[in-house]
C-alpha cells in the first residue's frame, strides 16, 4: 500500500515538474514576445526597417534579376557585419536565427551614413544568452568589454576584421550597434520614454504585421513636391519582391495641422511630359491618359509602365532612371529621397509612382521595373 502511494505520489509530483517547467518556458517565450522593440527606438531616427523574415535579405534579394544593381545596399554597413562576421556559421545561419528571434528592425540615424546604424532583435529569451548562443556556433571566442551606462551594461566586442560592434541586451531583446553613442541613445529612449512609441505622427501609419514582412518607415513625406518647408511628416513603404519587378506600397502620415495643404498641393502640380519622363495630377487627366495609351496597338516598356498605374490616382510620375541621372537634382521633388541620393543604384529600372486620395490620407505604390 505504501509503495502504491509512492509512486502515485511520484507521479503527481512529476506532472507538477512538468508543467511548472512548461509554464516556466511559456512564460520565458510570452516575455520575449512582449518587448516592443519601437520602445528602444530613439524618436528622432531618420528610417527604420522592420522585418520578421531575415531570409528576405540574406537568400531570396540576391536571386532576383536586379541584385547585382542593388548589391551595394546589402553588402554595406552594419548588416553584413552582424550576419556575415558575427552569426554567420554555416548554410544554417537563417534557420538558426528564425529559431532564436520573432522580429527585427533597424534603424538610420542622422548624419546618415554605413555607421550609424542600429539593429534590434526580439528574442525568444534572454538577449544575451541569444547573442552567446549564435557566436558559440561560430565557433570562435568573443571575449567583450564591458560597460555600463545608467545602470545598464553596454558589451563592446573587437571582430576578426578589426571592427568593433557595442551591444546591449535584456530579457526578449538584444540591440547591436557600431556606435556606442548609438547603444546609449537606445537606452535614453527606452528609460525616458523618448521613442518612436510616443511619436503620434508615425504611430498612426504604424502597423505591427503579423507574419513575412518586410517594410520601411522613412522620416519624410513621401512625394517632396508637396511639402514646402519643414513638416514633420513619416511615410511607410511595405516592400514587395519579385524576380523582375519589386514594389514599395504604403502610406504617407501627416500632421493634422499640415493634412489640408499637402493634400491641396497635390492637385497643384504641373504636368509635366519630357523623353523618359511623365508627370500628371489630377484624376481625370490621369484616367485618361492611362486609357490612351493602353489602347495604342504596341507598347513600349515604358508606356507599359504607364499603362499598368491606376485609372483612379490622383497624382503618377514615371521616369526611366537612365534617362535622368544626369538631371536628377530637376527630378527630386517627384522621388523619395532614398531614391534621389541613391539615384545611380537605380539607373536600369524605370521609377512608376502613383498617390491617391483614400478619405484625408495619402496612400502610395512605387514600381521599380528592371530593364533586362
Amino acid at each position: 500500500m505504501v509503495g502504491k502511494v509512492g509512486v502515485i505520489v511520484s507521479i503527481i509530483l512529476f506532472c507538477i515538474g512538468v508543467g511548472v517547467y512548461g509554464f516556466i518556458q511559456l512564460n520565458m517565450a510570452d516575455r520575449g514576445k512582449n518587448v516592443d522593440l519601437l520602445s528602444f527606438v530613439p524618436a528622432d531616427c531618420a528610417a527604420v526597417l522592420e522585418t520578421d523574415n531575415a531570409d528576405f535579405l540574406i537568400n531570396e534579394f540576391p536571386q532576383a534579376a536586379y541584385a547585382m544593381q542593388l548589391d551595394t545596399i546589402q553588402k554595406s554597413g552594419l548588416f553584413p557585419i552582424v550576419f556575415g562576421n558575427l552569426f554567420a556559421a554555416s548554410d544554417s545561419t537563417v534557420h538558426r536565427l528564425s529559431n532564436g528571434i520573432d522580429r527585427m528592425m533597424m534603424s538610420f540615424h542622422y548624419p546618415l551614413s554605413a555607421r550609424n546604424v542600429v539593429m534590434y532583435f526580439q528574442t525568444h529569451s534572454s538577449g544575451k544568452a541569444f547573442l552567446q548562443k549564435m557566436m558559440q556556433k561560430k565557433e570562435m571566442k568573443f571575449v567583450p568589454k564591458k560597460d555600463s551606462y545608467r545602470g545598464e551594461d553596454i558589451d563592446i566586442y573587437a571582430l576578426d576584421n578589426g571592427e568593433f560592434i557595442s551591444t546591449y541586451c535584456g530579457k526578449g531583446f538584444c540591440v547591436v550597434s557600431y556606435q556606442k553613442n548609438l547603444i546609449e541613445r537606445v537606452i535614453d529612449a527606452k528609460k525616458e520614454e523618448l521613442s518612436l512609441l510616443r511619436d503620434e505622427v508615425f504611430m498612426e501609419g504604424y502597423e505591427s504585421k503579423a507574419a513575412n514582412f518586410m517594410t520601411l518607415y522613412g522620416h519624410t513625406a513621401s512625394l517632396p513636391v508637396l511639402v514646402k518647408g519643414h513638416v514633420h511628416c513619416w511615410s511607410s513603404f511595405d516592400i514587395h519582391l519579385s524576380s523582375e519587378v519589386f514594389y514599395l506600397s504604403g502610406s504617407m502620415m501627416i500632421p493634422d495641422s499640415c493634412r489640408t495643404h499637402v493634400i491641396a498641393e497635390l492637385d497643384r502640380i504641373a504636368p509635366l511630359a519630357e523623353k523618359g519622363v511623365l508627370a500628371l495630377s489630377g484624376q481625370a487627366e490621369v484616367d485618361s491618359c492611362i486609357s490612351k495609351i493602353t489602347a495604342l496597338p504596341q507598347h513600349t516598356l515604358f508606356e507599359e509602365c504607364v499603362s499598368n498605374l491606376s485609372h483612379d490616382a490622383s497624382f503618377i510620375f514615371v521616369a526611366d532612371m537612365d534617362e535622368i541621372k544626369d538631371s536628377i537634382a530637376c527630378y527630386k521633388p517627384y522621388l523619395p529621397r532614398f531614391v534621389a541620393r541613391h539615384a545611380s543604384l537605380f539607373r536600369s529600372f524605370i521609377f512608376s509612382a502613383q498617390l491617391t486620395k483614400v478619405g484625408n490620407r495619402l496612400s502610395h505604390i512605387f514600381v521599380f521595373t528592371y530593364k533586362n
